[in-house]
């Protein structure tokens, strides 16, 4: 059956090829579409034993939720959440490929296989070991078959991915199966979504071939949101009847050349506004349509998105590119969090730090991993609160203007549990020993951080349910949070000020009271930022001094 198009939308076609087009208004956060019975939803090899290969949760013995997980007793490779998730994956698929495991460890001693070739294996075994279209062959998914056959390395790659899947499978292999295969594993990788998100571990693939009609653009007008089995489709902006709906397929902050080298395998050029004219972020969020959002957020000074104190004077689009790849090339990762990789980063973010764009990549990567690194360091956690409060305040608002998006709401919520760790160090006293920065000290000393820790949560409960489902980690770890909080005792007043200014910060006195309370201890700490950096990263991890 081909697929159909969600209520709301209409499947299209037009310069960008098939699409899919809203046939109503959709206001910023509201939902366009779930798609919870995808085609394929599988977590990547390495991943398979430590993720639920049916729900897609990420095992842990820790945090909000945790989650056990027990191994098929078969295959021992799938794990599982429970028995409710293991009856429903040995019904759809892992009855067929219980077996194939077994094959695996023999031939090769693992227990897992590559991402395209297990995902390939699965469209072989639910076709009854034939070779049939399982997408739709009455209008096939698009494939980009002769684009990837042009690149020798990829279609090698794609052979031998295509060649495991069928061996393992018990697929009878003969030319025309093989490539017959391979053209499946080309729209296996042209559709499919990658789930990942380092921050719970989440990761894999989701293909449903409705979502695969959304195109792609460098300044999308809705996002893709996962939990577990189920995608969702939000509005990131005002979308009118008969507007084609678009996402970001990659990180769209990233210069001009590394968006089109991210989008190499999906063989077109992105003809969007941001790419034509090579648009920085804050040039991007400028033009945002939702800036008025941000008035219940961490930046409700709307003139910073408007009129950035920006000096754009010394620096080139080209010369940002430039740095971007040079510091890439030299710390060999983007997600190395070690010091010296961080070192190496700010030197060469020189030209940004004193452009002060502090938006543009790879500054907020660079002071994002120092701080991640920070925040589990019991000796520097209370080092990584400023960094917070600046990438919350000067980086995260340009980079995604819609404050509902869920990297911002997890960027509030990291300075929320910061907060609760750096109040119980100045109510026991000990944070002035543990801090040798006499501003921080000063700043949180005077600050009410029990009413601050308040008022962040109101912030991401309400945009976590604009932004999110119900049963987000992030939200429901919130709302709890508050919950506690505004039970504790001797906290009437301010409990009610706060909540006076959720219901609407636009009161003047309620307006007040948060610049006052809030906002302003926030930004406080967020301004010790640069010069911690220059301290760390310059003179030395050991010369944080006393300010």
């Amino acid at each position: 059956m081909p697929p159909t198009p969600p209520p709301g939308t209409a499947f299209s076609s037009g310069p960008h090829g098939r699409s899919l087009v809203a046939t109503q208004d959709f206001t910023p956060g509201s939902l366009i579409a779930t798609f919870s019975s995808p085609t394929l939803a599988l977590p990547d090899g390495p991943s398979m034993r430590t993720t639920c290969n049916y729900c897609l949760r990420v095992g842990s013995n820790e945090g909000f939720s945790p989650v056990s997980l027990k191994a098929c007793t078969g295959c021992k490779a799938a794990v599982y959440c429970g028995p409710t998730c293991q009856r429903a994956h040995w019904k759809s698929i892992h009855k067929a490929e219980c077996k194939m495991f077994a094959r695996v460890r023999e031939t090769t001693g693992k227990d897992w296989l590559p991402t395209p070739a297990r995902a390939l294996a699965q469209v072989l075994l639910t076709n009854d070991k034939g070779i049939r279209d399982p997408f739709d062959g009455s209008d096939p998914l698009e494939s980009n078959l002769e684009g990837f056959k042009a690149d020798e390395q990829v279609w090698g790659d794609f052979e031998l991915q295509a060649m495991a899947a069928m061996t393992y499978s018990g697929v009878f292999m003969n030319e025309d199966g093989l490539r017959v295969a391979m053209r499946f594993l080309c729209q296996i990788q042209t559709n499919a979504f990658n789930r990942l998100d380092a921050d719970t571990g989440m990761s894999g693939i989701f293909l449903d071939p409705a979502l695969a009609r959304v195109n792609h653009s460098c300044v999308p007008n809705a996002f893709i949101g996962f939990d577990k089995r189920t995608a969702t489709l939000r509005a990131e902006r005002p979308i009118k009847e008969g507007e084609e709906i678009t996402i970001s397929y990659i990180a769209n902050d990233k210069p001009r050349s590394i968006r089109r080298e991210g989008l190499r395998l999906y063989y077109f050029e992105c003809d969007c506004p941001r790419c034509v004219d090579d648009l920085d972020v804050y040039q991007v969020a400028q033009t945002s349509p939702v800036i008025s959002l941000n008035s219940f957020s961490l930046q409700p000074d709307l003139t910073k998105f408007r009129e950035p104190a920006i000096d754009k004077s010394g620096i080139s689009m080209n010369q940002i590119e430039i740095i971007y790849k040079v510091v890439y090339d030299q710390t060999k990762s983007e997600q190395d969090t070690s010091i010296e990789a961080a070192r190496t980063r700010w030197k060469l973010c020189k030209p940004l730090v004193e452009a002060k764009m502090w938006a543009v990549e790879p500054l907020p990567t660079t002071i994002l991993l120092l701080a991640t690194n920070w925040q589990t360091n019991y000796k520097w956690a209370v080092y990584a609160l400023p960094l917070a409060c600046f990438l919350a305040t000067q980086c995260d608002p340009i980079k995604l203007v819609a404050p509902f998006m869920p990297w911002r709401i997890k960027g509030v919520m990291i300075i929320t549990k910061l907060l609760a760790f750096t109040g119980e160090l100045t109510s026991s006293g000990e944070l002035a020993k543990r801090c040798t920065h006499e501003g921080i000290v000063g700043a949180l000393a005077m600050a009410d951080q029990v009413t601050m820790c308040q008022a962040l949560l109101h912030i991401v409960v309400h945009q976590g349910s604009i932004g999110a489902a119900e049963d987000w980690d992030v939200l429901k770890e919130a709302k709890m949070m508050l919950k506690d909080l505004e039970s504790l005792p001797g906290r009437v007043d301010e409990s009610k000020m706060v909540q006076a200014w959720a219901r609407d910060p636009e009161d003047p006195q309620a307006k007040a009271f948060f610049e006052s309370e809030v906002l302003k201890p926030v930004n406080t700490l967020a301004s010790f930022a640069p010069e911690i950096l220059e301290d760390v990263l310059v003179q030395g991890q050991g010369s944080v001094v006393r300010r």
